[in-house]
């Protein structure tokens, strides 16, 4: 009982967080002409974060007010989990079927240019520290252009840091009730 309604509340707060994170991914991209990957994902980690915040207490609220550390990051791990899948698949699709079909991958070819452009910035501090070679090697691999499989997959991936709020969301939230018999 108790895991069914921990994936249910998961389940509901993070399509919610998805669904708000690729709005903002599509309003970077199409107002502000901003590659939605990237540098650019910061908003979409404070929107994960927000909807642990409020997985883990609509949980605990559910839950007569009482919530351990292992149900509140159980709750916390799955709503992130599922919003950053959620989410990586809705970028793989619309890099895939819909980016594709109106331009030449142009949400990917901007993370490319952003990319570019950050590591000709810091071109003579990176020769300094690390030397001319290895600037060249990173010059060349940010010039590799993404799959959409990559993008799912980066998205899936860089979403995992919210572990660590998830962690701190249930020290912060967990109570229990005792009794003295």
């Amino acid at each position: 009982m108790i895991k069914n309604r921990i994936l249910k509340n998961a389940l509901i707060y993070g399509s919610i967080a998805a669904a708000i994170c690729f709005f903002v991914a599509m309003l970077q991209y199409y107002g502000l002409h901003k590659s939605p990957f990237g540098r650019y994902k910061a908003p979409a980690f404070g929107i994960n974060i927000i909807f642990i915040v409020v997985s883990v207490w609509t949980y605990r609220a559910n839950n007569g007010g009482v919530l351990s550390f292992t149900e509140g990051f159980s709750v916390g791990f799955m709503t992130n989990l599922f919003a950053a899948f959620l989410t990586g698949l809705f970028f793989f699709i619309f890099v895939q079927f819909i980016d594709t079909r109106w331009g030449n991958n142009q949400s990917i070819m901007l993370w490319v240019y952003e990319n570019i452009s950050g590591i000709v910035k810091i071109r003579e501090a990176h020769i300094k520290n690390f030397g001319e070679t290895e600037y060249n090697d990173l010059l060349k691999q940010a010039k590799e252009i993404p799959s959409a499989g990559y993008v799912f997959l980066d998205e899936l991936g860089k979403k995992q840091l919210c572990i660590i709020a998830v962690t701190v969301i249930s020290i912060i939230f967990r109570r229990h009730t005792f009794t003295i018999s």
